[in-house]
């Protein structure tokens, strides 16, 4: 009986193609090993650090403890060598070795401790590669697979004396470790020392799913793989995208894609493809696509500029499966990772049809950039083709061409008219918004938690929202050293919150909640990555109080001592305005900024709380004086605990020379030319952006905080979210 009889993966009639993927995955995995000196032969041979496989031309995967254990540095990036070896057509096999550059890696740097971090991945660029064979790697996002997977590698047993060899091993997916996108293996064979970085496939549907992480000690489990999707955290680019080649993600699966159709398009080889294997398979048999016409779908669509946005991705997935995409894992970004998505449907929902409905949204889709001519005709013959071929009734062939016709008009239309031209995600917009767009909008929500027995610790939690508040967690950790600067693991996770959310003009903006004891924490200030701009400069940084301060009594004044106002609340309005009125009257505007710590350059007396919860709803209150001698240090206290939920504040002035005359009229003029709350977050965005261009005007700003807090929207501790 075959091995894999009886298992519950691959059986049967699948094993003499299993076999021919062993070959595929044997030619096209390599070992890496330090870079060759010059033409110095005899390298192939040496012990190599770990094993990688190609998945581009031109491009190798591997874990990041692999790439970064040594070599040197070449023009600022990491040189390897990389062995691989070729099987002619006569049989005769020639071993290639060539170096390469490390143009990804994922932690950057060696951490302490034993087992790297995740994702733990690496790209390498091959300098001068000869011809080479590629994996398939998987396209979809959910859990990969319960059954048997196969691992393929260079190392050496432990305790032999046999030298570097091949090595491949049979093992099951147990499950999933963490939220980094690790794959538990079983310990049915052993995975010695050198297979981290070497490929995991998916045995019933012949697709690369993951990469060898790490190897446990015998009796224990075999060990730890990432699963490809983690390459998904490669950072997009900062601005605008204007080639393929500018976003390393894109630019590498688009170049998979290509390759894979452009073998199963090649009828004069006489070698094995992938979808030669995957075709036979029982698990791919039952796709609504042949493994052939996916092929050619996803090099049609690797053809296309990416989505404009995974914001938008995610729109187009929605509108096909009636669901969002809701997972910890990395979102989709990509038109095949969107595909990948559309596996196993909803009931209700035929896989083909979405497949179809799914092509045309990618053929007529808004682009970064433009689509290289005749690209989406071609895919659309595709589509017209496929749906043909299918026998698919005259009515939904019907309307896939009507949603062609219609996407094409109203795309052209929204070309001659776009919406916001407000530069790109990661600028400052050129203008401030119009103060009519302040609908609801989705952000990203990162809750800390100082430790009320170790105040020098603190928990984190990011989710993201939708517009209806809405929240989906992604990620925390618990007792941070901090907060003064972000952990590696929460600049990974903010990373791809904010790349679910951003559109082009418009990046999602973030709500930082913070106990009140941390509230004049600069989180605008942080920098992801460490080398990038401030946060405050690339997208809306706001925070919001979470554990809100109760109405402690506010210094009493004599009468008519108060700034602004007398004693006691004004005529026509009652005192303790309820929070959601006053958060109404603000989104409604105009409103109406109420400096009240300071007058004529000097520290003024506060409000009673009477006279505080008595002012007019649409009062933004304006703090100038809290951080100087002299000043109340719990001025804001008393502002917050007076019902305001949009507060001005400025943390320090003292490294300025501006007069309070300047920060005065300033704000006045930045509150009332928005005239309403929806927008003040943006302006104070574009505020920070322009005070890091050292621009003159927005000097006064330096230091500004704007605590914005939707009263509908509350969080706090006693409920905190959970993360899976």
């Amino acid at each position: 009986m075959s091995p894999y009889e009886g298992t519950g993966g691959a059986q049967g009639e699948d094993v003499p193609h299993i076999e021919t993927l062993f070959r595929l995955l044997s030619s096209a995995t390599v070992r890496i090993h330090a870079a060759p000196e010059g033409y110095a032969e005899g390298v192939s041979g040496a012990t190599p650090w770990g094993s990688g496989f190609f998945v581009a031309p031109g491009w190798v995967l591997t874990c990041a403890h692999v790439a970064l254990r040594g070599g040197r540095d070449e023009g600022g990036k990491r040189e390897v060598g990389l062995s691989f070896e070729e099987t002619g057509d006569g049989g005769a096999t020639v071993t290639h070795t060539v170096r390469g550059l490390v143009e990804w890696a994922q932690p950057e740097h060696s951490p302490p401790g034993d087992i790297w971090p995740g994702p733990d991945l690496a790209l390498v660029r091959v300098l001068n590669p000869p011809p080479h064979p590629c994996v398939w790697l998987s396209e979809r996002t959910a859990r990969f697979t319960l059954q048997d997977v196969y691992f393929f590698g260079w190392g050496q047993l432990a305790g032999s004396a046999s030298p570097v060899g091949p090595v491949d091993g049979r093992c099951t997916v147990t499950g999933q470790y963490g939220t980094d996108g690790w794959l538990k293996l079983g310990n049915q064979d052993e995975i010695p020392h050198g297979v981290s970085g070497g490929p995991v496939v998916d045995l019933s549907r012949g697709e690369v799913i993951g990469v060898v992480k790490a190897s446990r000690s015998a009796g224990r489990d075999g060990g730890l793989a990432t699963s490809i999707v983690q390459l998904r955290r490669i950072a997009p680019p900062a601005g605008t995208v204007a080639a393929e080649t500018e976003d390393t993600y894109q630019h590498v699966m688009h170049a998979h894609d290509r390759y894979h159709a452009q073998r199963h398009r090649d009828d004069e080889t006489t070698r094995d493809t992938w979808t030669d294997i995957q075709g036979p398979l029982r698990a791919t048999a039952r796709r609504a696509l042949t493994a052939g016409r996916r092929a050619e779908l996803l090099g049609l669509l690797a053809e296309l500029p990416p989505p404009l946005s995974t914001a938008r991705l995610d729109e187009i997935i929605a509108q096909l499966t009636g669901r969002r995409y809701d997972g910890i894992l990395p979102a989709p970004r990509g038109w095949r990772d969107g595909l990948g998505m559309l596996y196993d449907p909803r009931p209700g929902l035929r896989e083909l049809d979405a497949v179809l409905r799914y092509a045309v949204y990618a053929a007529t889709a808004d682009r970064p950039y433009p689509a290289p001519r005749g690209s989406e005709r071609r895919l659309w013959d595709w589509i017209s083709s496929t749906a043909a071929g299918a026998e698919l009734d005259r009515w939904s062939r019907r309307r896939l061409r009507e949603e062609w016709t219609e996407r094409l008009s109203a795309r052209r239309a929204w070309q001659h008219d776009p919406w916001p031209a407000l530069g790109h995600a990661g600028a400052a917009p050129a203008a401030l918004p119009d103060p009519a767009d302040d609908a609801p909008r989705p952000y990203v929500l990162l809750e800390i938690t100082q430790q009320g027995w170790e105040r020098s610790r603190y928990d984190w939690r990011v989710c993201v929202t939708g517009p209806t508040g809405e929240r989906t967690p992604i990620d925390g950790e618990d007792r941070v050293l901090g907060p003064g600067e972000p952990s590696p693991r929460l600049r990974a996770v903010l990373t791809e919150a904010f790349r679910r959310g951003d559109e082009p003009g418009r990046p999602v903006p973030l709500q930082v909640s913070l106990p009140y004891a941390l509230l004049g924490f600069p989180v605008d200030e942080w920098r992801l990555p460490h080398d990038g701009p401030q946060l405050g400069e690339q997208r809306p940084v706001v925070v919001r109080c979470a554990d809100l301060p109760s109405a402690g009594p506010a210094p009493e004044q004599e009468p008519g001592h108060e700034h602004g106002h007398e004693r006691g609340h004004e005529p026509g309005h009652e005192r303790g305005l309820p929070r959601h009125t006053r958060w109404s009257a603000l989104h409604t505007g105009p409103m109406r900024p109420d400096l009240l710590d300071c007058a004529g350059n000097h520290p003024a007396p506060l409000p009673t709380s009477a006279a505080l919860g008595g002012r007019p709803p649409e009062t933004v209150p304006v703090l100038c004086r809290t951080s100087t001698p002299g000043g109340d240090p719990e001025a804001l206290r008393h502002v917050l605990a007076a019902g305001y939920d949009v507060v001005l504040w400025r943390r320090e002035i003292s490294a300025r020379e501006l007069t309070c005359t300047d920060f005065h009229g300033q704000v006045t003029r930045t509150v009332t030319g928005v005239r309403r709350a929806g927008a003040l977050p943006t302006a104070v965005w574009r505020l920070r952006a322009q005070a890091a261009a050292e621009a003159p005007e927005a000097e006064w700003s330096r230091g500004l905080a704007l605590l914005y807090a939707d009263p509908g929207h509350a969080t706090g501790y006693d409920d905190p979210l959970e993360i899976p």
